[in-house]
């Protein structure tokens, strides 16, 4: 089974399309992304403004289902159900400002708020978080990117791309983002959070290169790909 997450940078869809197949993903978060002409159980869409929201695509044999949102949950951090070979639900986030809770604090909040849902069955938690605990002295200690990490521990989840390479969050090797997608101003903002129990069943993790996806986007896609776990 095959995970993206990529923020694609506004534009034209079909565009991004393109280079997204590329990836063979079985099931992607795309944030930033412009609404599709047709929704269906394969491509759902949310968000207020049609030229940037998130999408969740899904090929093959997967399917998809919107789940009903947590009471007062952050805007883009969408709860989505996946069928399939394998069998799982996740949030697929776009932390941004402009909301009561703002960038991080938001996925904070909103584990809070999905904490039991997230208890009970297998969930990923994936996309551009816009974080990383390099900046943890800009926030609250409860609403760092530490305190996130911290709280999804609690939860028996962890990092993809941290368990994989055995990197601390805030020491990450590979970038995600370049911001004015200038090669030389890397940081890294987007993460897969998954089941410990997965975590055995993770073959590889990759982050496109900067050259072959600067064209499309400042952040480059990140690709997990799991063996079928034992429900």
């Amino acid at each position: 089974m095959r995970i993206v997450t990529w923020n694609c940078c506004r534009g034209p869809l079909a565009r991004k399309l393109d280079a997204l197949d590329t990836l063979n993903a079985d099931v992607a978060v795309l944030q930033e992304c412009p609404r599709p002409a047709v929704q269906s159980d394969r491509c759902l869409w949310f968000g207020d403004n049609p030229r940037q929201g998130i999408a969740v695509l899904a090929r093959g044999a997967y399917r998809l289902r919107r789940l009903p949102m947590a009471a007062d949950a952050p805007n883009y951090v969408m709860p989505v159900r996946v069928s399939g070979p394998q069998r799982f639900s996740l949030l697929a986030v776009w932390a941004m400002a402009g909301q009561p809770h703002r960038y991080v604090a938001a996925v904070v909040r909103a584990v809070e708020l999905y904490a039991r849902r997230l208890r009970r069955s297998p969930w990923l938690l994936l996309g551009d978080l816009n974080s990383n605990a390099c900046w943890d002295a800009t926030h609250s200690q409860d609403t760092s990117h530490s305190a996130l990490v911290r709280r999804l521990a609690a939860l028996r989840m962890q990092s993809c791309y941290h368990a994989h390479f055995d990197e601390a969050h805030g020491a990450e090797s590979v970038p995600t983002f370049h911001l004015y997608r200038h090669e030389a101003r890397p940081y890294h903002l987007d993460y897969c959070f998954a089941p410990a129990a997965w975590l055995p069943a993770l073959r590889s993790v990759s982050v496109g290169d900067y050259a072959t996806w600067a064209p499309f986007s400042d952040h480059r896609p990140m690709l997990m790909e799991f063996d079928i776990v034992a429900a």
